[in-house]
C-alpha cells in the first residue's frame, strides 16, 4: 500500500476516501490518532492520518486527487484583502529600563498608517521577536491588531525554532483579528527542505489564517528555494506569499515565476528595502522595508507612483533609497540601525533595545548621520 495523501482532519480523509471508492479505487485510512488524545494530537501536529492505496492504484489516485483538490482551490471565492504596497515591519519600542511602551508603540503605529502605509507586520526581524517572552509576543500582536482597527491589514510574526510553538502564536494571531501570520523556518539546526515543507504544512493546517513565507537566509541558515514555494502554495490554499529577504533580484524572479505558475495570485513581497521598485517591475507586490520606520514616504511614493504606470517618478524616489546599502552595513543588527535613526529623525527619545544588542559607537552614528541626510530624512 503506499500513502497517496495526508489529511489534516477526518472530515477531510472521508470525503476524499469516498473519492477515490467511488471510481473503485481501494482505499484504507491509517489515523495517528491516540484513544482518548485524538484532539490533542491533531491539534499539536496538524495531522489527522493517511490515506492509503494499492500500489497499482497510486498514480490514478494521486492524478485524481490533485484534480480534485486543484479545482476545490479555484472554486473558493478569493480572499477579500490581499496584502500588497508598503508593509511595515513595525519596531518594538521599549522605555528606558527595557520594558515594552505601549504608549510609545501606538504613537508609532498611529504615525506610520497616517504617512499611507499599506500593512504592518509586528514580531518580525524589526520588531525583535526573539528578545521577547511569549507574553510579550502576545501583548504586541494585540497592541497592533487594536490599534489598527481595521484601517490595515496586520500581519502578526509568528516565529519559533519549533512548529509547535508557532502554531501555539498562530492560534492566538486569528483568535484577535490579525489578517496573517509570518514564519521564517526553524532555525538553529538547519532544516532539509523536507522539514522545511513539513513546518509551513502544519502552519498551513493549524490556522484558518492567510500564511506568509519568510525567507531571510542570512539569519535561519539557509535560503528556501523557489521550487519549494512554488510546491506549498501549489498544494496548501492559505499559504498565500513570501517575504522574501534575499538580495537577488534574480532569486525574486525566479520564485514569482515557479509560484505563478501554480498559483497566479500568489503574493511576492520583496524584504530588502531598496528592492521595491524591482520587484514591482518584474510583477511583484510590494515590499516590507525597515526603513519605513523612520521613512515611509519614500516608499509609498514610489509604489503609488509604480502602481499609476509612473516608472519615472518611481525611478527619482527610488534614488532617495541608494544610500540604505551602506546604511546597514554597520556592524550591528538591523533593528539597533533603525531605532538610532528613529532617533535622529525626531520619531522617538532613545534607542534602547536588550541585551546582547549594543548601541552604535559614536562613528557608526556620524556614519548614521550622513546616510540619513542623504536620503533627506534628517538636515
Amino acid at each position: 500500500m503506499k500513502t497517496v495523501h495526508t489529511a489534516g482532519d477526518e472530515a477531510e480523509a472521508l470525503m476524499l476516501q469516498s473519492l477515490l471508492q467511488q471510481v473503485g479505487i481501494p482505499v484504507m485510512l491509517r489515523s495517528r490518532q491516540i484513544p482518548g488524545y485524538a484532539e490533542v494530537v491533531e491539534r499539536a501536529t496538524g495531522v489527522w492520518g493517511d490515506l492509503l492505496v494499492p500500489d497499482e492504484r497510486e498514480a490514478e489516485a494521486r492524478t485524481l486527487l490533485a484534480e480534485y483538490l486543484a479545482s476545490s482551490r479555484a472554486s473558493r471565492p478569493a480572499p477579500q484583502e490581499r496584502i500588497a504596497g508598503v508593509v511595515v515591519p513595525t519596531a518594538t519600542l521599549f522605555d528606558e529600563r527595557g520594558a515594552i511602551d505601549e504608549a510609545a508603540n501606538v504613537r508609532h503605529l498611529e504615525w506610520l498608517i497616517g504617512r499611507g502605509v499599506h500593512g504592518l507586520f509586528t514580531l518580525g526581524t524589526t520588531g525583535e521577536f526573539s528578545s521577547l517572552s511569549r507574553e510579550e509576543r502576545r501583548m504586541m500582536a494585540e497592541l497592533t491588531v487594536r490599534t489598527a482597527r481595521g484601517r490595515v491589514p496586520v500581519l502578526v510574526g509568528i516565529s519559533s525554532p519549533g512548529t509547535d510553538e508557532a502554531l501555539a502564536y498562530a492560534e492566538h494571531a486569528e483568535s484577535i483579528g490579525a489578517s496573517g501570520v509570518v514564519a521564517v523556518l526553524p532555525y538553529y539546526w538547519v532544516p532539509p527542505d523536507r522539514s522545511i515543507y513539513e513546518h509551513y504544512r502544519l502552519l498551513s493546517v493549524g490556522t484558518a489564517l492567510p500564511v506568509f513565507i519568510y525567507n531571510f537566509p542570512a539569519l535561519t541558515g539557509r535560503s528556501i528555494p523557489p521550487r519549494l514555494v512554488a510546491r506549498l502554495a501549489a498544494d496548501r490554499p492559505n499559504i498565500v506569499g513570501i517575504k522574501d529577504s534575499v538580495d537577488s533580484i534574480g532569486h525574486l524572479l525566479e520564485t514569482l515565476a515557479l509560484a505563478r505558475a501554480v498559483r497566479p495570485d500568489f503574493t511576492v513581497l520583496c524584504g530588502m528595502d531598496y528592492h521595491l521598485l524591482n520587484t514591482v517591475l518584474i510583477g511583484g507586490d510590494g515590499c516590507v522595508p525597515g526603513s519605513a520606520n523612520f521613512a515611509p514616504d519614500p516608499f509609498v511614493r514610489i509604489w503609488r507612483s509604480a502602481a499609476a504606470g509612473n516608472v519615472a517618478a518611481a525611478v527619482e524616489d527610488a534614488r532617495a533609497l541608494a544610500p540604505i546599502p551602506g546604511i546597514y552595513g554597520m556592524d550591528a543588527p538591523a533593528f539597533v540601525i533603525v531605532k538610532e535613526a528613529m532617533v535622529m529623525a525626531g520619531l522617538i527619545p532613545h534607542a534602547a533595545t536588550r541585551a546582547p544588542a549594543v548601541p552604535l559607537s559614536e562613528d557608526e552614528r556620524r556614519r548614521l548621520r550622513r546616510g540619513l541626510m542623504e536620503m533627506g530624512v534628517v538636515g
